[in-house]
This record gives structure tokens, sequence and C-alpha cells, in this order.
């Protein structure tokens, strides 16, 4: 079970599976294809080595899959400290203290060779850390996770309560991020909760009108519908309870319907998602997994996946504010303002007059997990690399220098601004472009050198499309989607160049 618990330790990194819920908030159903596609892909890849499949073994002098992995894994470690940096400022926090803290005990553990026997105690410690929360909220809602879709799915909007931050004493929306934009479908009067400048895009018919307006402490400004609100980064504001949320769903038959969503981009994460769970956990796998072992890891993933949207569904019921100006990762690890159904769920279990500091203390818990499953996950990459060193003593997995200047080159990184999940999906077409098409289809024994020339292959045209993507930022359309999902043309030109490579030689 050691080797279930390290796959599922390298697959499942806090940046992945905090942003299932999300996305669930966030899109209702394309959520969900989300969800099942972090269930099906890891385990379509352990499939692979199940029974009597022999694992996908690299050339002993390939230097190429390690320096691929090295890129990846760089990757996830950039989403998972932009992430923590997001969740510190979120709890009030500096950013770079909560970089410093998943960077730190990163560097520790990879400095502690015997660190890989922690990674199930670590996962232990996730698991805890997202059931006590969801345990507590659900007895503070007092209905079971289908009573809450029922409720969530049939409101006629979603206001903000009086227990929110926004309302008093007023917080920022997006904390480390640039300045957004809010549009209010109802008068909403907004207040200062520190000295600002807002600026309101007005329309009223055909004419549109722009204003500034310079706000000291406690002055207000009355929006009307159809008005657009922006304002600079770190602004405090308070809006008024019982008001829609600005940027939430018109209601929740709206929300459960989801966005229409092209299909194009389904099949480009569909590709980009499973291709980087094949190159993860497949390629170059040691050891061959028996049925029991997937069972465990099914059983493991379809925990995490309902986990994800269950507490989607308890922060939509609980939190509705949760939307205001747009969903974001870090809101995640503590919903605004579910303090209130957490202690009232510890009253129901007995807590008494100690609920609200034992609800702080609960939802204290899922910050924890995240670290926890953040040590576990970068332990089980380091070993997922050592076990590729083309030395043969995994030597690799533990070069101090090396992964110092990883880590480092990494916590530098998730200073500029990104999205976590974004990152996640880069480092898993990166994945799909070079390693993955080696898992279907590994080049004969004697043209070992082909494996390396169509990850080439795959990594040049995935950066090039990539950079691409950026300047054009793609299209919603199947022409588009190479530069929005690149994987989809990288992988089969590297797939490609090894169907070349078993094709008998003439004569």
């Amino acid at each position: 079970m050691t080797f279930v618990a390290r796959a599922l330790a390298v697959w499942l990194t806090p940046a992945a599976w905090l942003a299932l819920p999300a996305l669930v908030l966030e899109s209702g159903p394309d959520g969900l294809w989300v969800g099942l596609l972090l269930l099906v892909a890891p385990l379509l890849a352990l499939g692979l080595t199940a029974g009597d499949t022999a694992p996908v073994q690299p050339a002993r002098d390939a230097l190429f899959p390690v320096v691929a992995l090295l890129l990846v894994v760089g990757l996830l470690f950039w989403a998972n400290f932009v992430l923590a940096g997001d969740v510190a400022a979120w709890l009030g926090a500096q950013r770079w203290q909560g970089i410093a803290l998943a960077a730190g005990g990163a560097w520790l553990l990879m400095v502690w060779r015997r660190s890989g026997r922690l990674v199930p105690w670590l996962l232990l410690i996730a698991v805890c850390g997202l059931v006590v929360p969801m345990v507590a909220l659900a007895r503070g809602a007092g209905v079971g996770p289908l009573g809450a879709w029922e409720r969530v799915a049939s409101v006629p909007a979603f206001r903000i309560p009086a227990s929110s931050p926004w309302v008093n004493p007023g917080r920022e929306l997006r904390a480390g991020r640039g300045p957004g934009s809010l549009l209010f479908e109802e008068e909403h009067r907004v207040t200062a909760a520190a000295p600002l400048q807002l600026h309101v895009r007005a329309v009223d018919g055909a004419r549109v009108t722009e204003s500034d307006w310079q706000l000291q402490t406690g002055e207000s400004v009355t929006l009307r519908p159809g008005d657009e609100l922006r304002w600079p980064p770190g602004a405090r504001l308070r809006f008024e309870v019982g008001k829609a949320v600005p940027g939430a769903p018109s209601s929740g038959i709206a929300w459960a319907d989801g966005r229409r969503g092209d299909s194009s981009r389904h099949w480009g994460l569909l590709l980009t998602v499973t291709g980087g769970a094949l190159a993860l956990v497949g390629f170059g796998a040691t050891a061959k997994v028996s049925r029991g072992e997937m069972a465990v890891a099914g059983g493991g993933l379809l925990a995490v996946f309902a986990w994800g949207v269950v507490w989607a569904v308890y922060c939509a019921l609980s939190a509705p504010d949760i939307f205001l100006g747009g969903v974001a990762v870090e809101r995640l690890a503590r919903p605004p303002s579910l303090l209130w159904a957490a202690g009232a769920g510890l009253w129901a279990a007995g807590a008494g007059p100690w609920a609200a500091g034992a609800g702080r203390l609960v939802l204290a818990l899922l910050p924890a997990a995240g670290l926890a499953s953040f040590l576990a996950s970068s332990v089980a990459l380091r070993e997922r690399i050592g076990g590729l060193d083309v030395t043969g003593g995994g030597e690799i997995g533990h070069d101090f220098g090396l992964w110092s200047a990883i880590i480092g080159g990494a916590a530098l990184a998730s200073f500029w601004p990104a999205e976590p999940w974004v990152l996640v999906v880069v480092a898993l077409g990166l994945a799909a472009s070079t390693l993955a098409p080696a898992v279907l289809w590994p080049p004969p024994a004697d043209r070992g050198q082909w494996g390396t020339w169509a990850g080439l292959v795959g990594l040049a045209i995935f950066g090039a499309l990539s950079v691409a993507g950026q300047w054009t930022r793609g299209s919603e359309s199947w022409a588009g989607l190479p530069l929005v999902y690149p994987a989809v043309a990288a992988a089969p030109a590297a797939a490609l160049v090894l169907w070349l490579a078993r094709r008998p030689r003439k004569g």
C-alpha cells in the first residue's frame, strides 16, 4: 500500500484538489466534469501497471525524462507556493509567510533521506483535516449533502449574510491579486472601510458614463442595476446585508444548470489531464499494482471527489458571499462566513459555550490539511524523480543543491500573481507532451534514443504553442484549441515519432 499512498500523494497536490470545489462553485456541472477527470485519470495510469502488464522503464542512459519531470515538478511547486501565499493573505498574514512555511517544510523534508516513510501519515493528517470541518458544517447546516444540494439549487438568489466579513468590518475582495470589477444586478450601497478611490461605469440605455469617487472611511456610494464597479488593489469595502452577491449566479437554478461550455475545451482538458496522469504515475513505474491496491486507490480518489463536491455545496449554502467578485481558490481554505456554521455544528455536538473558539479551530484544520498534503506530495515527487535516476542509486532525489534551487526558484516565482489551477494544467500538459507517449508506445530496446527525440519534439511544440497562446489568448473553437491546451497537438506529434521508431526496418 506504500506505493499507492505515494502515487496518490503525487497526484493529489493541494493546488489540484482544492481547485475542485472552486470549479464546482464557479461552473457547476463543468466542475463535476473536471472532478471526474481527476478521479479517472490516475486510475487509468495505475491500470497500465496492474496485473501482468510490465511497467514502462526509461533507458538507463536517458537524461531527458529526468529533466522533463524536473520541469513538471517545478511548475507544481510553483502552483502550490502561489496557493500558500494566497491562503496566508486571505487569513490575514503576509503572503511571504505562507510561501516561506510551505517552502521551508518541503526543503526540510528534502534534507531528510528517510522522509518517504512520512507520506502515509501526512496523507492521514490531510484526510482528518478535510473530514472534520465538513462534518461540523453539515451539523451546523442541519441537512445532509443531498438536502444541501436541493436547497442550493432552489434558492432564488445568493444574498450577502450578516456574518460576512464584507459587512463588518469590511475587507478586500481578492487578496494578493490585481484590480477587478463587479457588475451589480440590483441597487446596492457600497461603503469604504478605509480611504480609497472607486471607479463606476454606469449604463443608462445607450448612454455610458464613467466617474471616480474619492471616499473616506465610512462614506458610501450607491450603485444601480447594470453599474460596474472597479477598485484599486487592497481596497477594503463593505456591502449591504441581504443584497444579491455581485458576481454570483443569478439563482440556484442557474448555478445547477451550469455554464454552456465549449465541447472542444472538454476534450482538450481530457487529453491534458489523462496524459499528465500517465506521465506522473505510469512513466518509469518500478512496481506492479495489484487489484487490491487499485481498489484502495480508487476509494481514495472517490473520497476526494466526494469531499470536493460536498464542500462546494455547503459553501454555497452557508457562505454565499464566497461568490463575491468571482470564486477564489484561497477562500475555500476558510470560507468567509462559515465560522458561525462550524460553531453551531460543534454546539449541537456538545461543545457548549466554547463553540465559537472550537469553530475557529475546526476551520483551521483545512489549511493544515493543505500543508500536510503538499509536504506528502513534495516527498513523493522527489522520490518519483529519484526512481528515474540514470545512475541507478536515486541520488538525484537527494541532491541538496538541485532541490534547493528548484524550491527557491519556485518560491521566488510565486510572488508573481498567477492562478494555481492554471499552473497545474500547464504542468500536466507538459508531462503529457513529453513523457506520456512513451507510456503508451514505448520505443524498442535498440532504439531507446527515439524516446528522447519524441520528448524533445513534444517539448518544442508545447512551448511554441504556449507562447503563441499567451499572445493570442486562444479562441472558443476547435481551431484555437491547441493554443489553450497545447498538449492536444504536442502529445500526438511525440507519439508519431515513437510510431516511426516502432516501424520495422527495411531489409
